[in-house]
């Protein structure tokens, strides 16, 4: 599609400074620089801030019903909706109840605390004998002794970086970065989340960006989504908030929000569909 192309040229014209193939040209390239700097998705802007200063009413309601709510209770109650709504959004078509039952059978048939008594793990002296450290061991050995199904085509990609140019379903305007981009922009990520602490901005605003900006790097074969969803919630909990489960969002509205996010640089249509979502379980809870 020519539009799409343009978009690339636009995007990747500092690659043009030094010629193709070059030892400065893959430097700039693997650096994940250009996509970056194009994009801009480890940066807070001034409408971030406007924003939460035009939303604190709702931020600082939220707060107020956090530290009044059992939340452990709650997240309990909440586990199933959340792995529904997680995977409804990407046109997963199993209803509430089934997804209920899934749970309900794997929570019978898979207790953690059976996985652990029934399980023989080889004695501690058998790698501390050896000449390697535990980490070559590991290493050196087959991920078929770890997993029998790692043949599969799926397998082999799971828990790695993809390899490969990935493009948006339908939608030929959001540009993902190429693969060789991706371990110099995941250490960014990182850096991003660890950094977000010091910001003055609320957490539920930086979960939405830490959301957004692991989904539009795609850094894996499959399942960005609900992996960008579920650091998303990570980072909710452990400061004290409830997940957003999108149990009320069209699908079209959350991903035009993420697109907006990045053709845009504006986060805002996200920051509303998520506090509206916070504030609705807070609010659904506390009236049973």
């Amino acid at each position: 599609m020519a539009q799409r192309r343009a978009l690339l040229n636009e995007i990747y014209a500092p690659l043009k400074k030094f010629e193709e193939g070059s030892k400065e040209w893959y430097e700039l390239f693997n650096s994940g620089k250009v996509w970056r700097d194009y994009y801009c998705p480890f940066e807070w802007r001034a409408k971030d801030y406007e924003y939460q200063e035009k939303n604190i009413h709702y931020l600082k309601e939220i707060d107020l019903l956090s530290t009044k709510s059992p939340i452990v209770k709650i997240l309990q109650n909440m586990i199933v909706n959340f792995s529904h709504r997680s995977c409804a959004i990407e046109a997963n078509t199993l209803e509430l109840s089934e997804s209920q039952e899934i749970w309900d059978r794997l929570n019978k048939s898979y207790n953690l605390n059976n996985l652990l008594k029934n399980e023989k793990f080889p004695p501690p002296s058998s790698i501390s004998s050896s000449d390697k450290s535990e980490k070559e061991i590991i290493e050196d050995t087959p991920m078929e002794n770890f997993c029998p199904w790692y043949n599969r085509k799926n397998m082999q990609q799971a828990g790695k970086f993809r390899t490969f140019v990935v493009q948006s379903y339908g939608d030929p305007f959001t540009v993902y970065p190429y693969d060789v981009e991706v371990p110099a922009l995941m250490e960014e990520f990182m850096k991003f989340h660890d950094e977000s602490k010091n910001i003055a901005i609320h957490p539920i605003m930086i979960s939405c960006r830490l959301h957004a900006s692991l989904a539009h790097i795609h850094p894996f074969y499959d399942g960005n989504g609900r992996v960008s969803r579920s650091i998303m919630a990570q980072y909710l909990i452990c400061n004290g908030y409830l997940p957003a489960i999108f149990h009320q969002v069209k699908r079209e509205d959350y991903i035009n929000s993420l697109r907006e996010i990045q053709r845009g640089k504006d986060a805002s249509l996200l920051y509303d569909i998520v506090i509206s979502d916070i504030l609705s379980s807070y609010h659904a809870h506390n009236k049973l």
